[in-house]
């Protein structure tokens, strides 16, 4: 079968903000896909020019298009021309998981891929190649008539049994990215997360059970990386890298052991790094320069609401800890919690800025986004304020707030960017022109009601 895989562009803030990496989801897929003998081609829509409007379809059996909430009215859009030439369409990713019925029954698509689709994609070409519409697959879901068949999804068990990711169905040239002066590109070792924290719907989309890829299949890919394709640098994807102290000291000395001279990060949890300064110090030594971790706040009330399970206190150890091994850090946090007031938010804003002074080099914040299949948007479904998808970018409050208005988030959201990225290390570091583009974020007044009143706390 011909198949045409979609990646619709992210026109997000901190997406135009940051580097554009190959999507690796629908490269999983491709290559699960190929290895069954089909025809495949990949469009990534970050970095090569598609028509989608005006594209001939009909060379296609079947179109897939994975999707994130942002990026939803796009991936709506590019299904609705596919399906007018009446060509099969497949959606998969984590909104179309978590708006699996709405998607269906609006005729978006014909098909829903829910979580992975290494197996379940591969599976329901081989069923329509037979004739067969209505396959009981695991992963799949669809409409008979009007009613709505979602075969629940099976995880991946064991990760090394999946393909590496058809990186030769991307042109590689076309993402530049580069980290501490090397080419950079990514990877993921692991799948799942067990924290299931408020905001975030990886354990959702890839479950609780946190998967891990073997060591010596992560080394195969790690070394087609750098020797195959000349990366110096890898970022490693995994939601929690960081998990396992022990398989980490293993692909680190096997990093060393195979003399491959890498630059590295990874995301990471503050009391995994306190707990393992072994793990740490076989990080730096195998080429880790940065870890990115979500701090979120500095209210401990704020982080139970977020389920966090961490006190805010751990940080300044945490990038203590770090600096003693050379480890840059990329903090991140989260302004407008439910709980959150201006004291709260200004005590955050002043927290980022120490952490800073003593060795963050990278500060992010983000407005609370309720992106749905997430446990926050179940609370917070009958106060959004829009269901506008390209909104909810971490850049615009969505829902009515107990505490603030749109405008004085916004208002406290830019001048935590000012205050941070002012600080004479950071302004020297990042350069005049990296503020001017965090401080030109879009206005949210276009997109909701001039004023909103604040409500009553919400249970």
């Amino acid at each position: 079968m011909k198949i045409l895989l979609i990646n619709p562009m992210n026109r997000g803030y901190y997406y135009r903000l940051g580097a554009v990496y190959p999507p690796l989801g629908l490269a999983y897929i491709s290559a699960a896909l190929k290895r069954e003998g089909h025809n495949v081609r990949i469009v990534d829509m970050n970095v090569e020019r598609f028509d989608y409007v005006n594209f001939d379809y009909m060379e296609y059996d079947l179109v897939g298009i994975s999707t994130d909430t942002p990026r939803f009215p796009l991936a709506r859009n590019i299904a609705q021309k596919v399906k007018e030439k009446g060509i099969t369409v497949v959606l998969g990713g984590p909104h179309a998981s978590a708006e699996v019925s709405d998607i269906l029954k609006k005729g978006i698509a014909d098909y829903v891929i829910l979580g992975e689709g290494e197996r379940a994609f591969p599976k329901l070409v081989e069923a329509l190649e037979n004739g067969e519409r209505h396959p009981e697959i695991p992963g799949l879901a669809y409409l008979v008539g009007d009613t709505l068949k979602e075969y629940p999804k099976k995880f991946i068990e064991n990760l090394d049994e999946i393909p590496f990711p058809d990186r030769e169905g991307l042109n590689m040239t076309r993402y530049r990215n580069k980290f501490d002066g090397k080419p950079a590109t990514s990877i993921i070792t692991s799948r799942g997360c067990p924290f299931n924290c408020e905001f975030c719907s990886a354990s959702q989309f890839m479950g609780f059970l946190w998967r891990k890829r073997s060591v010596p299949n992560v080394m195969a890919e790690v070394k087609l990386l750098v020797k195959k394709y000349g990366y110096g640098s890898l970022i490693f994807f995994d939601d929690n890298f960081t998990l396992d102290p022990k398989r980490v000291i293993e692909i680190s000395e096997e990093i060393l052991k195979n003399d491959l001279k890498i630059s590295w990060w990874a995301f990471s949890r503050a009391d995994e790094l306190l707990e393992h300064e072994d793990m740490v110090e076989a990080m730096t030594k195998a080429g880790c320069k940065m870890l990115f971790i979500g701090f979120e706040s500095a209210s401990d009330t704020v982080l139970e609401e977020y389920n966090k399970k961490l006190r805010s206190s751990i940080a300044f150890d945490v990038v203590k800890l770090l600096k003693k091994y050379r480890i840059d850090v990329f903090a991140s946090f989260i302004l407008g919690a439910l709980s959150d007031t201006r004291e709260t938010i200004e005590k955050t804003i002043r927290f980022a800025k120490k952490l800073a002074k003593l060795g963050a080099s990278i500060v992010q914040f983000s407005i609370l986004t309720p992106y749905p299949g997430t446990r926050l948007f179940e609370k917070l479904r009958r106060v959004l304020i829009t269901r506008d998808y390209e909104k909810y970018d971490g850049t615009h409050l969505v829902f009515k707030h107990p505490n603030f208005s749109p405008q004085e988030l916004k208002s406290l959201f830019k001048k935590a960017y000012y205050y941070v990225y002012t600080t004479p290390k950071l302004l020297f570091k990042r350069g005049l022109p990296f503020l001017w583009k965090l401080l030109r974020i879009p206005d949210t007044t276009s997109i909701i009601e001039p004023q909103i009143e604040s409500s009553e706390k919400l249970k």
